[in-house]
């Protein structure tokens, strides 16, 4: 994130930043304060050569790596593999992100490698995010500001896919509104190539945020696309114009297949003063299904209605009043708007569950005991058991045989009162295994090995 609210971050709990006055690329960074975290990396307020002020966005995946000081280090021997590739995505889709032109999207001044790590230096724009915005209002967004700010945008990620990339993390908090009243798309760390506008079957890892990423961004294996950043920026203009975020699309992908209502309320005649076909664009762009959604930025540009020309479009953001002195007796302090949650989403082990008598399955890193992905069974607090006790089985015993055998292992079948536990590890990777519970009374051993088998081969990791 790159920002300025008018008021001093304070240092957080977050463990892994550096710390102030740490020097970059011999000296020619020095930070000056951490400003947040997400999935691929940490973000940082610095000084470059010539005392100007930066923001320096460092790839660091905490699910992966681990800092020694300033330097940045694998986890552990499995996910060394990972972590090298996160940095080579976040090199070059970083020097692809410096290439990009656009008054709307945020410049890259520098690509560059230290720590055993890569960063990228960005403009620091002083303003708010709209999230701050609809939020806690520090602006009046009038419905032509708002159609303004959408063209803008609009046209900023159709000359992101255009250059043959997909931001594939639009959210409130990634979009800000400078002091000048512009828009400025940010935060391309979980950006990823597109083949100019074709469906991207993508097989790594990937950020979503519940409420703003389409259900293809969940999905490992998911078909990404343009209309992906689409779903992503009408969900953010979505909150912008209603003041809350859309429901989750899962939700929505669930209610569909049960054929019940759309959880999600249109914007369509429910809310007043925009011109008309502009909320049927936004709700059309919120399509469940990828193919109902715009399928390309320039396409949904084409139907918005024109602002009026002789209205005054810019938003001006409003600095905060000093407080008046607090009575005696006050009421709890307003609780702070939450962020839209950001999670990493691993390999995909749904096929985990045609296994008969499936209680629970995990990725797991025998060396750390890291849970890389999940696919959780029933039980509530008794699935948490089930799972820990998996963890353990699995580390035990792969820890234990790695310093004795010769030959590979297969798999592991462990049974214990009414469940059994079956540990394969991973040809491409034998720290990295998989571990499934399943109840003794209902599975098959023999087909679930070979099942397993199967699953396990095909695995991308």
């Amino acid at each position: 994130m790159a920002f300025d609210t008018t008021e001093p971050l304070t240092q957080t709990d977050f463990g892994d930043e550096l710390l102030p006055g740490t020097l970059l690329f011999h000296g020619q960074y020095r930070i000056t304060r951490f400003i947040n975290s997400g999935g691929f990396g940490i973000t940082y307020l610095a000084k470059d050569s010539l005392d100007r002020d930066v923001v320096i966005k460092e790839c660091f995946s905490s699910t992966f790596c681990r800092r020694t000081e300033t330097r940045v280090r694998a986890r552990s021997q499995g996910t060394r593999d990972h972590m090298s590739k996160i940095v080579k995505s976040f090199l070059n889709e970083a020097r692809s992100l410096a290439s990009l032109r656009h008054p709307n999207i945020v410049g890259v001044h520098q690509v560059f490698e230290d720590n055993d790590t890569a960063y990228m230096a960005m403009d620091y724009i002083r303003g708010h995010d709209l999230m701050e915005i609809t939020d806690e209002k520090k602006a009046e967004l009038s419905p032509d500001q708002v159609v303004g700010i959408a063209a803008k945008l609009i046209s900023a990620i159709a000359y992101v896919h255009d250059n043959g990339l997909l931001h594939c993390d639009i959210s409130p908090d990634n979009i800000f509104i400078n002091q000048e009243g512009e828009p400025i798309l940010i935060d391309f760390g979980a950006a990823r190539r597109s083949a100019s506008g074709e469906a991207q079957k993508y097989s790594g890892l990937s950020v979503v945020k519940d409420g703003y990423s389409p259900h293809e961004l969940y999905a490992t294996g998911g078909n990404s696309g343009p209309w992906s950043d689409i779903y992503s920026l009408a969900a953010s203009l979505y909150h912008a114009i209603s003041g809350s975020a859309p429901v989750n699309c899962q939700s929505r992908l669930g209610a569909m297949a049960e054929k019940r209502p759309d959880l999600c309320k249109p914007l369509a005649g429910t809310v007043a003063g925009y011109p008309r076909g502009f909320l049927e664009s936004i709700d059309r762009a919120m399509s469940v299904v990828p193919a109902a959604r715009f399928q390309t930025a320039a396409d949904w540009l084409q139907t918005l209605p024109l602002p009026d020309q002789h209205s005054d479009r810019r938003v001006v953001l409003l600095r905060r009043a000093p407080p008046p002195a607090a009575p005696r007796a006050t009421s709890p302090a307003p609780v702070r708007p939450r962020r839209p949650t950001t999670r990493v989403v691993g390999p995909d082990l749904s096929a985990l569950r045609r296994i008969g008598g499936f209680a629970g399955g995990w990725l797991v890193d025998s060396e750390s005991g890291t849970v890389m992905a999940s696919e959780e069974g029933h039980g509530g607090s008794e699935q948490t058991k089930t799972r820990s006790t998996a963890v353990d089985m699995a580390r035990a015993n792969l820890m234990a045989l790695g310093t004795v055998r010769e030959d590979r292992i297969d798999d592991i079948l462990i049974s214990l009162g009414s469940r059994m536990h079956l540990i394969r590890p991973l040809e491409t990777t034998p720290t990295l295994c998989l571990c499934v519970v399943l109840d003794a009374e209902s599975a098959n051993p023999l087909l679930a090995r070979m099942q397993l088998r199967r699953i396990a081969s095909g695995l991308r990791i």
